[in-house]
């Protein structure tokens, strides 16, 4: 009596994509680049890294690593705009303030 071992399955499962992951990668490098000005890159990067790193359990480094430097970017942006409404708002009051002294101490008669 010979046994013979059942065959082999020739239908394989698909490989599993990668597609999140690999957009948060290149989200987050974009916002490093200098898209962070908007602040939708950055906040695409972080949304679609989050979701790759929970969905894809073969690709989370790309998206680790999305996440890290969407998540930089999204900061930097921030300090960004948060300098910038110093910069219009608060400056201009206190330099007017101060360059009435420096007219005041010239005489030139």
């Amino acid at each position: 009596m010979s046994y013979y071992p059942y065959p082999q399955n020739p239908y394989q499962r698909p490989p599993e994509s990668t597609g999140l992951s690999v957009a948060s990668l290149v989200l987050g490098i974009l916002s490093m680049l200098g898209f962070a000005i908007i602040i939708l890159v950055p906040l695409a990067g972080v949304i679609t890294g989050h979701l790759g790193y929970r969905r894809e359990p073969n690709s989370r480094a790309l998206s680790l690593a999305g996440l890290i430097t969407s998540w930089i970017a999204l900061v930097l942006a921030a300090l960004l705009y948060a300098f910038l409404i110093w910069v219009i708002f608060w400056v201009p009051e206190n330099f007017y303030e101060y360059s009435d002294y420096v007219y005041e101490d010239l005489n030139y008669s």
